[in-house]
């Protein structure tokens, strides 16, 4: 059964995110903030039966899917410590539709991460994150946002003045969306005051428009 995976969109019905759930090309259903909580909607299957989904597989993306939906001022102080993500870690080996691209760069850079969250995020340094947009260049990968942190033993201090969001035209190639997208976060990491504390946390984009966290 291949893992589920989630994508945030936007709807003018919502004042929050909404999370939809995917297995493969299946939408599987959706998560979204009522005005008071979380909801989570699961639809039939393209013949009308019921969904069987495995339960750890769920609740992991469930997880994050309500970070992703609950408003900031919603969270506590600890919680706060966690951070909002445009698509669930899928564990390693466990998607036979990972891009081979993507593959890659996973692999290349899984060793030089700084820290990596309960949730499977990585974050890393200034310099291999440079690194990461020459190779993402390379890849025909697109890094559309960089989260900046402090990172103070386990507690992550977020620095939201050098986060970095490209919100790149969507009629442009996929190919110069993301030298676009590439070229804006290098100027900007590149800018980023070198101290050892500073670390971000990367969502990237692949040719196929689906995004992922590194």
């Amino acid at each position: 059964m291949l893992p589920l995976r989630i994508v945030e969109t936007d709807r003018p019905e919502f004042d929050e995110p909404v999370v939809e759930l995917w297995r493969d090309d299946e939408f599987i259903g959706m998560v979204f903030w009522d005005g008071e909580e979380s909801i989570v909607q699961i639809y039939p299957d393209r013949d009308g039966d019921v969904q069987d989904l495995e339960t750890s597989d769920l609740l992991r993306v469930l997880d994050m899917a309500v970070r992703i939906v609950t408003p900031l001022d919603q969270f506590s102080e600890d919680e706060g410590e966690y951070l909002e993500a445009y698509n669930a870690t899928v564990p390693e080996g466990e998607w036979d539709e990972e891009l081979p691209a993507t593959r890659a760069l996973t692999s290349e850079f899984d060793g030089q991460v700084v820290f990596r969250a309960e949730d499977g995020e990585g974050f890393y340094g200034r310099a291999v994150i440079l690194e990461m947009v020459d190779r993402c260049e390379e890849l025909g990968l697109a890094i559309v946002e960089v989260d900046a942190f402090d990172l103070q033993g386990a507690k992550l201090i977020p620095r939201e003045e050098l986060g970095v969001f490209v919100d790149a035209p969507a009629g442009l190639d996929a190919s110069v969306r993301a030298a676009a997208a590439n070229a804006q976060v290098k100027a900007a990491v590149d800018a980023w005051p070198d101290r050892p504390s500073l670390v971000g946390a990367l969502v990237i984009q692949q040719p196929d428009g689906e995004s992922f966290v590194a």
